[in-house]
């Protein structure tokens, strides 16, 4: 597959004032936002991000017609280790920095989190902190205010109007600095290309359908479900200031990530499945590395910061009456 090296975002003069920086960015959303979605100039990187998402699932619709045993359990043990990469690696340890591992380890789950099919690290973690910071304004890089749909999975078919709004990877020095994570960003179509050439060398057609289509379009789903219903339908235990709610499919499937109001009101916490019955398969994983002296510097909520919390949301609500 051709290199994809991402593009640069216009800039101002390194003079220009702050103020014009943001009315330069803000002209520019709106004349892309008027352009609308399909008929605007496609960049080499967004034709290769729709081209994945339609192959993926087009592999998936034949899985009915060539069900094996053995590419299945391929397809759930795959689905895990890239599900893991996509919780632990990419969102808990290099975007909120909940914990600490060797070096050697964080590479390893950041390898299976780019073979999970939704960008490299440098991308995946730049995009996920301006969520955050920007939730639910018109800078949020995957609002539901413009449509589920969009908050879906547009959004990942559109890198400039990612980078108008947010920036090109300012956000993310740490992972720029290193060789590995920059590796990674300049090559990484190559490595899902790559596990799907071993798979159907391994065990033909089959094994390509369900160890890359099945589920590489399930990870990437119940990813991006937490983007669009996760701001949507659920419940909202805790008054943040955005819209994030809880869902306990989404907690379920998605490894914990789905219990997102939790996450929205505690980003920094390694475990987001804050009661006893909100499964959490991650922070299992986490609990595990911790007893065996694996992961060190786990962060979790304190009790003055859960009474802190609830105070700010009586404080907004009683504002809001």
């Amino acid at each position: 597959m051709p290199s994809t090296n991402y593009p640069v975002t216009k800039t101002v003069n390194a003079n220009a004032s702050n103020a014009n920086r943001k009315k330069f960015h803000l002209s520019e959303l709106e004349k892309m936002r008027k352009g609308g979605f399909w008929l605007r100039k496609w960049r080499l990187v967004d034709v290769v991000n729709l081209c994945w998402i339609t192959g993926i699932h087009v592999l998936a619709a034949f899985a009915p017609f060539v069900f094996d045993w053995g590419a299945v359990m391929v397809a759930l043990g795959l689905g895990l280790f890239t599900g893991v990469g996509m919780s632990l690696s990419y969102h808990r340890l290099l975007t909120h920095r909940s914990f600490k591992i060797a070096k050697g380890l964080e590479y390893f789950f950041a390898y299976c989190g780019v073979l999970a099919g939704q960008k490299d690290p440098i991308s995946w973690v730049s995009t996920h902190k301006s969520h955050h910071k920007y939730a639910d304004t018109e800078r949020d890089p995957h609002s539901p205010a413009e449509g589920f749909w969009f908050s879906h999975l547009g959004w990942f078919c559109y890198n400039d109007y990612i980078v108008a709004k947010c920036g090109e990877y300012s956000n993310v020095p740490e992972l720029k600095a290193q060789w590995f994570y920059m590796f990674l960003h300049e090559t990484y179509f190559w490595h899902p290309t790559a596990l799907g050439g071993l798979l159907y060398f391994y065990g033909g057609f089959p094994y390509l359908v369900w160890g890359l289509g099945v589920r590489a379009t399930f990870v990437c789903h119940i990813t991006f479900v937490i983007r669009s219903a996760g701001h949507i339908w659920g419940e909202r235990p805790w008054n943040t200031p955005d819209t994030s709610t809880n869902n306990w499919w989404t907690g379920t499937f998605a490894l914990g990530d789905g219990w997102h109001n939790n996450h929205h009101a505690f980003p920094n916490s390694a475990r987001h499945g804050l009661e006893w019955w909100q499964l959490d398969l991650t922070w299992e994983l986490i609990k595990l590395l911790q007893l065996t002296g694996l992961a060190t510097d786990v962060k979790l909520p304190s009790e003055a910061e859960k009474r802190r919390m609830v105070l700010l949301g009586s404080a907004q609500t009683n504002k809001t009456i």
